[in-house]
């Protein structure tokens, strides 16, 4: 059996910027001046590496922060729960259809790996109404490096799955070189896909195992999946 792990923003769904506006509100109320998000590398970090960006522009020292960082990941949350609705959410091109065949085919399990907090993965999901295909992942509220999120969803994973998948069986999709190198860190194969905020040409600098322009592609992912699962 093979676990699949898809991140969300720019992989799943697009939000039209929901999640960016909520974290920069969020943000420059709890700083007290306008956090400029353009400063700030969003794709594929985790929230809380976000969030350390925005208290650094906010004039906060390195010795603050990090007592401040829960606080502001709580309130961020919160902005995002009352902001995000399913007006905003689309699905990116090809998701519905390869997370329905996924789901009917029993050599694949899926889970999420994602930057997102677990509580605003959910949210996005919900809004999306995808949420019920993904019982389980890795979040940025694991751990604030990306890397260590595939150890985090493959561990959920065995316990919900009740099986033991190891980095060989394991897939990681992103839209982003982060994802391709938290892969890498891991151990599994890495399928990346330019429906975010990289380009083809630097994804393909990153070497995934597979690079595709949307999940649509199925007659390139399909065999791609076969191979991982005959390895």
């Amino acid at each position: 059996m093979v676990l699949v792990l898809f991140d969300i923003d720019g992989t799943l769904i697009t939000s039209g910027g929901t999640g960016r506006k909520a974290i920069a509100k969020a943000l420059s109320e709890f700083c007290g001046v306008e956090i400029d998000m353009s400063k700030v590398a969003l794709g594929g970090r985790t929230d809380p590496a976000i969030v350390r960006d925005c208290l650094r522009l906010g004039g906060f020292s390195e010795q603050e922060i990090p007592r401040l960082i829960p606080d502001c990941l709580a309130i961020y949350a919160d902005e995002l729960e009352r902001a995000i609705r399913p007006e905003h959410v689309t699905l990116l091109p090809g998701v519905q259809t390869l997370l329905d065949q996924l789901s009917l085919h029993s050599d694949y399990s899926l889970g999420l790996i994602t930057g997102n907090l677990k509580n605003t993965a959910y949210m996005k999901l919900g809004a999306g109404q995808i949420s019920s295909y993904f019982p389980c992942g890795g979040f940025g509220s694991d751990h604030e490096d990306r890397n260590m999120l595939p150890r985090f969803a493959r561990d959920r994973a065995n316990t919900h799955y009740e099986r033991t998948f190891s980095p060989i069986k394991t897939i990681v999709i992103g839209d982003t070189q982060h994802d391709v190198s938290c892969s890498r860190h891991f151990g599994a194969w890495a399928l990346a896909v330019s429906t975010g905020m990289c380009s083809y040409e630097l994804l393909a600098s990153c070497e995934p195992d597979l690079l595709v322009t949307d999940l649509s592609k199925t007659e390139l992912i399909w065999p791609f999946f076969e191979s991982v699962l005959d390895a």
